[in-house]
């Protein structure tokens, strides 16, 4: 008897799941499973160690927060199937960000107040201190690739021997954006965190991608899958960078799908300024735009380029030559060898790729120790960035161009000296609109569900 019960709910539920919209499967799933890996797996910096998100808030407020994710995340689809077209897209839109505002942006701004409530360098990574005493050391007429960092709040965050005292390993449109606010609000003795600048990329990007594919469901699909990516959501709140990133990369994707040209390989290209993760991307679309244009001569061919990439070269070139004909030499030291080995205080071996494999099984005695992660890396990306290469020319699109991208980052950082969670999150996030980007398949008969959401969501723009 329990046995049949059990096998007619498993039916009920799956007859269930089938007649859901795409987006309610999007948002339902992800939903409930970040609210359940919130209890105990998603955690961010706190005063001196890791700990769970939900403990960012005091007494009742941290099971709270729980109850409510996972409330709000449940009743979207629970919503989507008994309420029909009464469920109409602007409902799922307030509904998608109430979840949003609640399993972000709340312990984003918790996060932000404990710290300007506390001590500096509590409550948030170190990335972002880092960046903010960058812009500090310029402003006082230091080059910050040259400058220590053994005079700031960085030396109290809680790791023993961190080796970013030394260095910034990030590209320097970072903390020259950061500069003005930095000036700002030390002049006016207010207290600057640099998530002032991350939580608002992350909402915005949020906003750049639904143009990116057609219909509502897809749309709120997207977004569910970007903003709801358990592997970089959780970094929002420490103040990881990546969404400041893919705001400017899913921007500048969005202004190439619409032809313009030169606006989209800049908004790339400051990408690219701001992070080496996205500097991998240039390539791609410098063969994307060419590919598309089907140059006849080696003449037509620069003058394409010039024409298309004028803009992006001179940014480029103000932004990196200071730094590097000021300290070239300091440059590659933060930049290079601190992040590939080799340097006196060489970011150690961690996170979850092939470097920390080998140190696990003791091919590698200590995660201070040299080894040629640089040689595998370009052994393994090079020769698949080629083919991906040789494929978007013969196929320039989009999601072609995303899918070697990905892969060819993935590659790159998964066999270097240190692979974050995050990482992995951002790949993830640049490779989910090519699940929506994909051209229509063959004719197939309409569904009871997709015939009940046309008329809830209306036809696709």
């Amino acid at each position: 008897m329990l046995a049949r019960r059990s096998e007619h709910a498993t039916k009920w539920l799956l007859s269930a799941w089938r007649d859901l919209s795409l987006d309610a499967k999007v948002i339902g799933g992800l939903g409930a499973a970040n609210s359940a890996l919130l209890i105990a797996n998603h955690t961010t910096v706190q005063a001196t160690t890791d700990a769970t998100l939900w403990r960012l808030f005091p007494g009742i407020g941290g099971p709270l927060f729980l109850v409510a994710c996972f409330a709000l995340s449940l009743l979207y689809p629970l919503r989507d199937r008994r309420s029909g077209s009464e469920f109409t897209a602007r409902q799922r839109v307030i509904h998608l960000a109430a979840i949003v505002a609640v399993m972000v942006v709340l312990p984003t701004i918790a996060s932000i107040v404990l710290r300007e409530t506390g001590r500096p360098y509590t409550y948030v990574h170190d990335g972002v201190i880092i960046i903010e005493e960058a812009s500090r050391k310029l402003l006082a007429g230091h080059n910050p690739y040259a400058a220590d960092y053994l005079d700031t709040p960085l030396y109290y965050w809680p790791m023993v021997n961190n080796p970013a005292l030394y260095h910034v390993t990030y590209f320097p449109l970072l903390f020259l954006i950061t500069t003005p606010f930095v000036w700002l609000f030390d002049h006016a003795r207010l207290f600057w965190d640099e998530r002032y600048l991350y939580l608002p990329a992350y909402v915005a990007t949020l906003a750049v991608i639904p143009p990116l594919v057609r219909g509502k469901p897809q749309r709120l699909a997207l977004v569910a899958a970007v903003a709801l990516n358990p592997e970089l959501f959780p970094f929002v709140v420490e103040g990881r960078n990546d969404f400041f990133v893919l705001l400017f990369l899913f921007s500048g994707i969005a202004l190439l799908q619409r032809d313009r040209r030169t606006l989209g390989a800049l908004a790339v290209s400051a990408a690219a300024a701001l992070k080496l993760h996205a500097f991998f991307l240039l390539p791609f679309v410098l063969v994307y735009l060419v590919a598309r244009d089907r140059p006849r001569s080696v003449r037509e061919l620069a003058a394409g380029v010039i024409r298309t990439w004028w803009p992006s070269a001179i940014f480029l070139a103000a932004i990196f030559l200071p730094f590097l004909i000021n300290d070239f030499g300091a440059f590659y030291d933060d930049v290079v060898r601190y992040n590939a080995g080799g340097a006196a205080w060489s970011y150690p071996i961690s996170g979850i790729g092939f470097s920390a494999l080998l140190l696990a099984v003791g091919a590698i005695p200590n995660p201070q120790a040299d080894f040629p992660f640089a040689a595998i890396e370009i052994a393994v990306a090079t020769p698949l960035a080629a083919w991906w290469l040789v494929r978007l020319w013969r196929d320039p699109t989009i999601p072609v161009m995303l899918t070697g991208y990905a892969l060819t980052l993935l590659a790159f950082l998964f066999f270097g000296r240190y692979f974050q969670g995050n990482y992995l999150g951002y790949i993830l996030a640049v490779a989910t609109p090519v699940a929506f980007l994909r051209p229509p398949a063959a004719r197939r008969p309409i569904t009871r569900a997709e015939r009940r959401h046309a008329s809830v969501l209306g036809p696709a723009r």
